[in-house]
């Protein structure tokens, strides 16, 4: 008798897995090929890059997103402040104590302040930066300056194509550089 429970169990588990297939095939998806796209997001973005100076190399350093309150002490809702303003304020405060132990430096004099201004090109960035000496910057200062901010663009998922951006830095010695990606890969 066990043997025909068997064979009974047997016979309907395979018309069960006959069924399922035939509503399966039946409901309407056609096969296609294989569709590529992007990962998956894994969850809220915590941290933003900063691009600081190594041994003269550029060289990316995560840092935690600064905590952005919702509400200020009148009860008002506080203004946000894109990814790429966070991204530069934090550069020109410059390294910080671990970084600076660590060995790394920064191009941009120190208490500069800056800001970042889009335009009607979504491909070009504006940043303006002025210095306590009113200088120009350097190059190495201009690259992590463009780095730093399409790394914010990329991470903030403004855009997901670091080829097309382009950062123009302004500075307070009167110099408008020309607009350019950052000279190394970003995230």
């Amino acid at each position: 008798m066990t043997r025909r429970n068997g064979l009974v169990n047997t016979v309907a588990l395979m018309l069960t897995g006959a069924l399922v297939g035939l509503l399966v095939v039946g409901c309407g998806i056609r096969p296609t090929g294989v569709i590529y796209g992007q990962g998956a997001p894994t969850g809220a973005v915590s941290s933003m890059l900063l691009y600081l100076v190594d041994h003269n190399t550029l060289r990316p350093v995560a840092r935690p997103l600064p905590v952005t309150p919702t509400i200020n002490a009148t009860n008002k809702i506080a203004p946000f402040v894109p990814a790429d303003m966070q991204a530069l304020t934090a550069l020109l405060q410059g390294p910080s104590a671990a970084e600076a132990a660590a060995g790394l430096t920064s191009e941009i004099p120190a208490n500069a302040v800056g800001g970042v201004k889009h335009t009607d090109d979504p491909h070009l960035i504006l940043v303006y930066v002025e210095t306590d000496a009113g200088t120009s910057l350097s190059q190495r200062a201009v690259d992590q300056i463009a780095c730093t901010v399409i790394a914010a663009q990329l991470i903030d998922g403004i855009t997901d194509n670091e080829k097309s951006l382009r950062v123009q830095v302004q500075d307070s010695g009167d110099r408008s550089w020309t607009p350019q990606r950052c000279p190394q890969n970003t995230p």
